[in-house]
């Protein structure tokens, strides 16, 4: 179902937590958070992708 797309939702999460923070929605540590979370996410997406394509 979420093949070859885990990475791009990690990336429009980030998107839109970069855009919810220019707008004034969210503190700075609530923004550093998700970003943490979000990119901690897209690095094992990205390794679960390459460990894949090696099979």
């Amino acid at each position: 179902m979420l093949a070859g797309k885990k990475t791009y939702i990690t990336a429009a999460v980030m998107a839109l937590a970069t855009f919810a923070r220019a707008l004034g929605w969210l503190d700075q540590t609530q923004y550093e958070v998700i970003l943490g979370m979000a990119g901690s996410l897209g690095l094992a997406a990205l390794r679960a992708g390459v460990t894949k394509s090696q099979e």
